[in-house]
């Protein structure tokens, strides 16, 4: 008897180690959360119509970090003379300077170690047509941009008799500057945007004067934009702070011959506006005032010019030139 109860003690003990042995818990231990970058998705290259001013983006539509953590974001720029940029939080301003593509990199954090993700698109502001031809009589000092191909002036020299000097306020020059180009084969793109320069032009006529009493300086613009003016010059005023962009006449030896001459105007008495739409303007001759002291002669003209200075790269002057010069 004893050995049968021993044998169903060992039966029942066996039956219960393979009961349990069964039911051992055979799952392993869920891997380890690993936190992820962030993720950039949709962020497509951007074309945009000249006179747009400014345009914004949202990198938080482009952006998702699985953890929901914060993501901070910077911003670089490849071309200020087609865009220039600023940052708030997720949303990047973007402002036309010109036309061209610039290259905008964004890279996303969530502050994690290693997890910086990028991202390149382009921003394309499309190039524009000049003015219409001006119909009306014009003089040897005139300029309509057609037919001189496109680029930069100082580089190509495309116009005749024409000169283009960068200075700074040191009275160096060459130096680097903002932008000076025939556009579209037809028009001036003209942008200063580096601070503490100065950009000089002038048309010679010939080394000779020529009479031009009665007649009117005139010339289109467009996409106008520029700080405050100051009708007021660096030079003369001393006052580096002075912004603005002004028309001169002289004589053809520039003062030193038996009869001196010479005007000027400033942009910052014109009362320009911005404009996607080419503008005309047109001074009387004898509204200029005086140019270094010199009489105001329309009767005796050898050259024809601009000078602009006090743009800088977080706030340029900007503007298209068209049809330029003295007519009737």
């Amino acid at each position: 008897m004893k050995c049968k109860k021993y044998l169903k003690l060992f039966v029942y003990l066996l039956s219960f180690v393979i009961v349990m042995t069964g039911c051992e818990d055979e799952s392993e231990d869920p891997p380890a959360v690993v936190n992820q970058s962030p993720v950039i998705s949709g962020l497509n290259d951007v074309t945009l119509t000249p006179g747009f001013v400014t345009n914004e983006i949202d990198f938080a539509n482009f952006v998702t970090d699985q953890e929901g953590e914060i993501v901070t974001y910077q911003v670089t720029n490849s071309d200020d003379l087609v865009i220039t940029i600023s940052l708030e939080g997720s949303v990047l301003t973007i402002t036309e300077v010109g036309p061209g593509s610039s290259d905008i990199e964004v890279t996303a954090t969530d502050g994690n170690e290693g997890h910086e993700v990028s991202e390149t698109f382009t921003v394309t502001v499309q190039p524009i047509s000049g003015a219409a031809d001006y119909t009306g009589n014009v003089t040897t000092a005139f300029l309509d941009f057609n037919g001189l191909g496109s680029g930069s002036v100082l580089e190509n020299s495309q116009i005749p008799n024409y000169t283009l000097e960068p200075w700074d306020y040191d009275w160096e020059s060459p130096v680097p500057f903002g932008l000076f180009e025939i556009a579209n084969d037809d028009h001036l793109l003209i942008t200063n945007n580096v601070d503490g320069t100065w950009i000089w032009t002038d048309l010679n006529l010939g080394d000779v004067n020529h009479d031009y009493t009665g007649k009117k300086f005139r010339f289109d613009y467009s996409y106008f934009t520029s700080p405050a003016l100051t009708s007021s010059h660096w030079d003369d005023d001393e006052d580096l702070s002075a912004i603005d962009i002004r028309l001169f006449f002289v004589d053809a030896e520039w003062g030193d011959g038996d009869a001196a001459s010479g005007g000027i105007y400033y942009f910052g008495d014109m009362d320009l506006t911005y404009s996607a739409d080419w503008q005309a303007v047109e001074i009387p001759l004898s509204d200029f005032s005086s140019l270094w002291g010199f009489p105001v002669d329309p009767s005796i003209i050898g050259v024809i010019g601009m000078e602009i200075w006090g743009g800088t790269s977080a706030s340029p002057i900007s503007f298209r030139l068209d049809n330029f010069g003295i007519v009737d």
